[in-house]
């Protein structure tokens, strides 16, 4: 579909659910918008949430849908680029969506998040399982707007700097992209080492949409200069890979770890090319804390599931919609596990709902969920004081077969 049929058909859609009473909402579906990075650098990490997000989705439809309603995703493109996504919000709000879903990134949820809470406050608008950790819209005043599915980037670069003092590895230093973002992920590790006096002995930054092609040496070097013992990494697949690369071609050795929004497949497929390319190892000493489950660990019921639905249904891209810059390497990615986990919560509040299905009512039902089970390791649990369904934080590392999930014992 082309991007006019693509805007026709959010137009048609919207003429359609104007005549129910409530927004997004008629007798035969919930049309949820996702509106997220389908095009450009970090084209990948949009992709592969949707890809998990359309399987759930699909696979409850498959099965009659919640009471009777199948799940529609109707897909706005930000492209990661901050001043798109309020616009992207604006044109799903427009095409009467009933709830967002799945954004992707930092920088664009902070341009997003007003027009979300202004919207919330007319009509009740809100957004579900938004992929990043930052603190933005789990703080007033727009966390009341927000169910989030995952730990924060606190929690993670809490238990990495954790890990690393266990280690004996006191001289931690950073390279994170130069937004909002980055600076999140600054903020969670300053404030982890605070709490063991400590602080950073180098801070680098690189600018938002640099590619792998680009050279990291100038931070690589500071970075050296600085003595550090090891390097917490806040940023996308691109950058981060390419900061990899550059690290271990310089021989600086010591462990990498990089938050889960990384795109940790994407970066590996990378650094697996360039290795095959140049004959060097560049990924020992590689890590990643992650937000769900290993995708290879099948017995834990969720990821299971999951590969039972990406076998089933094969979501490869969306169409009619992004640049096509990306292709998944492989049926199965942290991105599209923590799709699929993110939809697979917000059908479980649509259950408990019932067939009386609004806005409000939906919000009321989430708030009133406690402990609830997704079928993986920790319970999922929302309230009126607790818009944040998981803390639990779990550890990879490179081995020859991919990601192994581990204890920070393993680590060098």
């Amino acid at each position: 579909m082309t991007r006019t049929g693509y805007l026709a058909g959010a137009a048609l859609l919207c003429s359609a659910l104007s005549t129910y009473a409530e927004t997004g909402v008629t007798p035969e579906k919930v049309v949820l918008g996702q509106p997220a990075a389908f095009s450009g650098p970090s084209a990948g990490l949009g992709v592969e949430m949707w890809r998990g997000a359309w399987a759930a989705f699909q696979e409850a439809n498959d099965a009659g849908g919640v009471h009777g309603r199948k799940i529609q995703l109707v897909l706005a493109d930000d492209a990661y680029d901050a001043e798109r996504a309020a616009p992207a919000v604006t044109e799903l709000v427009r095409a009467r969506v009933f709830a967002l879903f799945g954004g992707v990134g930092t920088p664009t949820i902070v341009k997003a998040l007003p027009v979300v809470l202004e919207n919330f406050n007319k009509d009740g608008l809100f957004y579900f399982a938004n992929f990043t950790g930052a603190q933005a819209q789990r703080e007033a005043p727009f966390e009341r707007c927000v169910f989030n599915l995952r730990a924060s980037y606190r929690q993670e670069t809490e238990a990495m700097v954790a890990a690393f003092s266990a280690m004996g590895r006191r001289k931690i230093a950073i390279f994170v992209q130069d937004d909002a973002y980055g600076a999140s992920g600054r903020d969670g590790v300053r404030r982890a080492l605070a709490a063991r006096n400590l602080s950073l002995v180098a801070d680098t930054t690189y600018r938002r949409g640099q590619r792998f092609e680009a050279s990291t040496m100038t931070q690589v070097e500071a970075i050296r200069a600085a003595g550090a013992e090891a390097v917490i990494a806040v940023g996308a697949y691109q950058a981060c890979a390419a900061f990899v690369r550059d690290a271990r071609n310089a021989g600086l050795t010591i462990p990498i770890h990089n938050v889960s929004f990384v795109g940790p497949d994407q970066m590996l497929a990378l650094l697996r090319d360039e290795e095959k390319r140049t004959g060097k190892r560049l990924t020992a000493n590689l890590i990643v804390t992650q937000v769900v489950p290993s995708y290879l660990d099948t017995r834990i019921p969720v990821v299971s599931a999951y590969r039972m639905a990406m076998n089933r249904y094969d979501p490869t891209i969306p169409p009619g919609i992004g640049d096509g810059s990306y292709r998944p390497g492989s049926r199965y990615s942290f991105g599209s596990l923590e799709g699929y986990v993110s939809a697979k919560a917000f059908l479980a509040v649509l259950r408990k709902v019932g067939p009386e299905l609004t806005r409000k009512r939906f919000y009321e039902t989430a708030e009133s969920m406690g402990r609830f089970e997704l079928g993986l390791e920790a319970p999922a649990e929302f309230s009126a004081g607790r818009h944040q369904a998981l803390d639990k934080v779990w550890f990879t590392y490179v081995a020859e077969s991919g990601w192994v999930t581990t204890r920070t014992a393993a680590l060098q």
